[in-house]
């Protein structure tokens, strides 16, 4: 077949859309815009059309692109060059090539991962918090309800025991708790004791407004009101939604690496939930704040000393080193015996404190797996500085 000066070919191959063997062909456009698809092989004709009726791909680098025909057939080729002439000579558009000249410029290029890092930041910072905010604040009582009493199932199965300490020593707490409980009565607030077993002395809120208190954390109170003020703190984390948001957030972002890196899995996974696990841990400081600001506006309210926060965080905090210590030195946990049931509130004997003394003073390096007892919040030095004014 004879092609004059006015024609442009291009070179590639056919995809029917009706097997997937592809022929070798030449797609020929005349000055008119004809596009006939000539097959290389016997040169017959194969199909004829306007080039007005083609879809082209955008162009991305040097890789292949595809000319689409209305019945579905494509056309792929690596002429580029041609493809772009065509373009300019019977669709002119500043939009058929800006893409190409634009991943060209390597000062575009990086201007665009400027942007795309300030934006997801920003996203990641300010735009997930306040969205979960927003959220956790429109979920109703019920899915709260269903949220935490699956939680703590799971937590009685894997975590918790039923607790040890006498019915006496709970009704005491439940009736010095009972002023702040009533004074928070919208956020169904009920405190249930369980035996902490790993957690050692904790005490945690769940959205519905349960709050667990461990057997080790009411132990280790000097007195009753050691323990509201802890009480407060864990209201302050209900009153502000602070489970679920935490919660909302971290899926956000989980979802939003997702959509960064396309998956999660092989070697993307650990990179992919570092981000995560960072920004959690930003969160979780500015919620402990909160609620330990909750906890000091309840004390003063109360005329409460604001020390006794104080007293109890740090005594926690030394026993929790002290039983990291121990763990370390004995080169793994003991299996848990049987305990006995607990009659009251106790601080540390005078053996234990003895030998916790000793294992830290011959602690002259931080070990890693020793954290502070909120190993996710803020240092407790830096938290308890308030309580202390």
């Amino acid at each position: 077949m004879n092609v004059n000066a006015e024609m442009t070919v291009l070179h590639g191959y056919w995809l029917n859309g009706k097997t997937s063997a592809p022929a070798a062909v030449s797609l020929q456009v005349d000055a008119n815009g004809l596009v006939s698809v000539i097959n290389q092989t016997d040169n017959s004709l194969l199909l004829q059309t306007a080039f007005s009726a083609l879809k082209i791909s955008s162009r991305l680098g040097n890789t292949p692109r595809f000319i689409e025909f209305a019945g579905g057939e494509k056309f792929e080729t690596l002429d580029n060059q041609q493809v772009d002439e065509l373009l300019r000579q019977h669709r002119p558009s500043v939009f058929n090539t800006l893409a190409h000249q634009l991943e060209s410029h390597i000062q575009f290029v990086a201007l665009t991962l400027v942007c795309v890092v300030a934006l997801t930041w920003l996203g990641v910072m300010y735009g997930v918090p306040a969205a979960s905010k927003a959220i956790a604040y429109r979920l109703p009582q019920n899915a709260l309800s269903l949220a935490s009493s699956e939680t703590l199932a799971l937590l009685d199965k894997t975590h918790l025991a039923p607790t040890r300490l006498t019915p006496a020593v709970q009704t005491r707490i439940l009736h010095h708790f009972a002023p702040a409980i009533r004074e928070n009565a919208q956020l169904h607030i009920q405190v249930v004791f369980r035996d902490g077993g790993d957690l050692g002395a904790n005490a945690f809120a769940l959205p519905d407004g349960t709050i667990v208190f461990t057997d080790d954390m009411v132990q280790l109170a000097a007195n009753d009101d050691e323990l509201i003020a802890v009480l407060a703190h864990e209201i302050g984390h209900v009153k502000y939604r602070h489970a679920l948001r935490s919660a909302i957030q971290g899926s956000s972002i989980g979802f939003l690496v997702t959509m960064l890196t396309g998956d999660m899995s092989a070697a993307s996974s650990a990179l992919a939930t570092l981000p995560v696990v960072l920004t959690n841990m930003s969160y979780s400081r500015d919620f402990e704040r909160e609620a330990d600001h909750n906890a000091l506006t309840y004390l003063d309210s109360h005329h409460i000393p604001r020390h006794v926060f104080v007293d109890l965080m740090e005594r926690v905090t030394y026993n929790a080193h002290c039983d990291a210590l121990l763990r370390i030195e004995q080169g793994s946990k003991p299996a848990p015996a049987q305990k006995p049931a607990i009659a009251g509130n106790t601080t540390l004997t005078p053996e234990r404190k003895a030998q916790c003394d000793k294992l830290i003073a011959a602690d002259k390096t931080e070990h890693p797996a020793i954290l502070d007892y909120f190993s996710s919040h803020p240092a407790t030095a830096e938290r308890l500085q308030q309580f202390k004014l």
